[in-house]
């Protein structure tokens, strides 16, 4: 089949297709209207030192405690990956994460390392409320974690993190976006079927 075939056939089945990629419009229109609203938070967690060295003389214990933090920071961004974290954190905070999988609990929050000092934990939520709830149950969590590694070494490895008020915001509903979209898959599926069609019918 030539090229000017398939440009025929597309002509003589344009309406089909415009309806099809109408229908699949509408129906990408309609689920992105009924969605859930979703609140996205950003956590800065400031990851300090308990003590200082207390003497007079020359101090490195400014210079080990950056050494230090940037590899504790290193374990909370670990930490906040884990399932067993994750899992403790959402029964704390009393919030049903709707966890089916190993895989959906390592996905619940994205956390980076912007500094040695300076780590930011970002999740979605259904509504205001469970992000403040989940916000303090992440902080008492790696804080948990911080008091039993301090326990292990004698108290040599002794930090613990603070956070700032989260910052939530609703997340915007890209409605047009995904219209269009859907009406590009929509042209494309209704080519596919019209060939699809003439092919089994032959």
């Amino acid at each position: 089949m030539e090229l000017q075939e398939y440009f025929e056939i597309i002509k003589r089945k344009f309406k089909l297709i415009i309806a099809i990629a109408f229908v699949v419009t509408f129906s990408t229109f309609l689920f992105s209207v009924l969605q859930p609203v979703r609140y996205e938070t950003s956590l800065s967690l400031h990851l300090s030192k308990d003590r200082s060295q207390q003497t007079n003389d020359f101090k490195y214990d400014g210079y080990y405690a950056l050494e230090a933090s940037e590899k504790i920071a290193d374990s909370i961004v670990q930490w906040a990956k884990s399932p067993e974290l994750v899992n403790s954190v959402y029964q704390k905070a009393e919030v049903d994460g709707g966890f089916g999988s190993l895989k959906s609990y390592t996905k619940k929050f994205s956390v980076k390392k912007m500094s040695p000092q300076y780590i930011e934990v970002k999740f979605e939520t259904n509504n205001a409320e469970e992000a403040d709830k989940i916000s303090v149950a992440i902080t008492e969590e790696i804080n948990n974690k911080m008091i039993k590694l301090k326990n292990d070494s004698d108290g040599e490895v002794s930090f613990s993190v603070n956070n700032e008020n989260p910052i939530i915001i609703q997340k915007q509903k890209n409605i047009f976006l995904n219209s269009i979209i859907g009406f590009i898959s929509g042209i494309a599926f209704g080519i596919f079927f019209v060939f699809f069609r003439r092919y089994f019918s032959k």
